[in-house]
C-alpha cells in the first residue's frame, strides 16, 4: 500500500517536513475495518491494502504477525498490537469480534465516548503509549468523540534493534534541507561491508541490524531534490524497494555483492503525526468515508457506519547503537444515520392509539382518550 498512499502525502507536504509512515501499522488498522466492510467498500479497502478478496482475511495476517515478531535475536525487538475500542451500547456482531481477536489479536474494550470522552481518550492513548514504550503518547483527542462515535480501531507497532556493528560519532557537518537551507548536524561514521548500488539516479545502501541481518535499514540517496520529488511522485509499488529506478538502472540491493564502504549518516530523531484520510481517499477508497455509501455492516447490526478519520503517528530514532521506531494508527468509525441503539424488542406507535396520564399512587386519571390524527409539533 506504500506506493498508493505515500505519493498523495508527499504531494502536499512541506519541503522541509519529515514524512514517514508505517505500512504495517496502517494496513493492520485498516485491516480491522476491512473485516467488517462489505460490497464496494470492502473491494476498495482491499485494493488499497493489496489484499486478495478472500472470505477469511485474518488467516494470513495472523501468520504474518507471528513471522515478523519472531526476530530470533535478543538485540532485535518487534511488537505488533491491535485493539477494538467499542462504544457503550454498540450492537457489535459476535463474528466480527471473533475474527478480529483470532486474526489480529484485537481484544474488544468498551468505552463511553458520549458520556466520558476524556476517559475514553485516556484509555486509548494509554494503551498506545504502553505498546510503543512511551514513544507515541497520543493518537486520539477527546474533542473528536461524541454521540456518533461508534468505535476506534487501533494498531501499535514498536521496533528496536542494534546495528551488527555500531557506528562511531564523528564531527558536526552540514545537512542541506529540502528547501536548500543548511543546518549543522552530528554525523556518525562506520566502515564495513554493505550491499551498495550507485546509478545515474543516486545511491542506495543496506545497513544490517544484529543477528542474521534479515532486518535492515535501506537508504536511497537521490542525486538532487528534483530526483527525490520524482521518486516520491512516481513510486511503483514494490518496484521501488526491489530496486527499479531510472530506466535500466536498478537499486536491487539484495542482488548486489557486498563491498567495503564508509557510510556517514546523521544521528537524528524524527516524528510524524497527521490524518491520512485525504491520502486514503485519493489512493482509491472513497466509499469508506462517504456517509451515504459506506458499508461496514459486518461490524455491527442496527447502525449504519462509516470511517470518519484515520490518524497515523510515527517515531524514528537513529544513533550509534541502532534504531528505535514506533507507529500507531487509529481508525475512527461513526454512526451515520440513527443513533446507536442496542438490539431490543421494538414497539412502533404508527396507528391510532389510546393514551392515559395517571397517578400510579392514587389511581387518578388525568387524561384518557384516543389519538387518531396526531398533529406534528411545529
Amino acid at each position: 500500500m506504500t506506493a498508493k498512499v505515500y505519493p498523495h502525502l508527499a504531494a502536499t507536504a512541506d519541503a522541509n517536513a519529515n514524512l514517514f509512515i508505517s505500512p504495517v501499522s496502517l494496513s493492520q488498522g485498516l485491516g480491522l475495518a476491512y473485516l467488517g466492510a462489505r460490497g464496494v467498500t470492502r473491494d476498495e479497502i482491499g485494493r488499497v491494502l493489496d489484499w486478495p478478496s478472500v472470505p477469511n482475511a485474518a488467516v494470513p495476517i495472523r501468520a504474518y504477525n507471528a513471522q515478523l515478531s519472531d526476530t530470533g535475536n535478543a538485540d532485535t525487538t518487534l511488537g505488533i498490537a491491535n485493539a477494538l475500542w467499542l462504544a457503550k451500547g454498540l450492537p457489535i456482531r459476535g463474528e466480527y469480534v471473533a475474527e478480529a481477536r483470532s486474526g489480529f489479536g484485537a481484544a474488544p474494550e468498551t468505552v463511553d465516548y458520549a458520556g466520558d470522552p476524556t476517559g475514553a481518550a485516556a484509555r486509548i492513548n494509554g494503551w498506545v503509549s504502553r505498546e510503543t514504550k512511551g514513544r507515541i503518547s497520543e493518537i486520539v483527542s477527546p474533542s473528536g468523540f461524541g454521540d456518533d462515535t461508534a468505535a476506534v480501531l487501533t494498531n501499535a507497532l514498536y521496533f528496536k534493534a542494534k546495528w551488527q556493528v555500531p557506528f562511531e560519532e564523528t564531527e558536526t557537518r552540514t545537512f542541506t534541507r529540502g528547501d536548500g537551507t543548511r543546518i549543522p548536524i552530528t554525523m556518525m561514521k562506520r566502515i564495513g561491508r554493505f550491499d551498495y548500488r550507485e546509478t545515474h539516479e543516486g545511491e542506495a545502501i543496506a545497513l544490517p541490524y544484529g543477528g542474521d541481518g534479515s532486518f535492515v535499514m535501506e537508504i536511497f540517496l537521490p542525486r538532487d531534490t528534483a530526483t527525490l520529488r520524482r521518486w516520491e511522485r512516481e513510486m511503483k509499488g514494490v518496484d521501488f524497494f526491489a530496486g527499479e529506478q531510472g530506466g535500466n538502472d536498478r537499486f536491487d540491493l539484495a542482488a548486489e555483492q557486498a563491498r567495503e564502504m564508509r557510510i556517514i549518516l546523521p544521528r537524528f530523531e524524527a516524528r510524524f503525526d497527521e490524518s491520512v484520510k485525504a491520502a486514503l481517499i485519493a489512493a482509491g477508497m472513497p466509499s469508506a468515508f462517504d456517509q451515504q455509501r459506506a458499508d461496514l455492516s459486518g461490524i455491527a447490526s442496527g447502525a449504519r457506519l462509516a470511517i470518519d478519520d484515520v490518524a497515523h503517528a510515527t517515531f524514528l530514532r537513529v544513533d550509534e547503537e541502532g534504531t528505535e521506531a514506533a507507529a500507531a494508527t487509529a481508525v475512527k468509525i461513526v454512526v451515520t444515520s440513527a443513533r446507536m441503539e442496542p438490539k431490543v424488542p421494538e414497539m412502533v406507535v404508527d396507528r391510532p392509539f389510546l393514551v392515559t396520564l395517571r397517578d400510579r399512587k392514587s389511581g387518578a386519571v388525568l387524561v384518557f382518550g384516543r389519538i387518531a390524527d396526531p398533529t406534528a409539533i411545529p
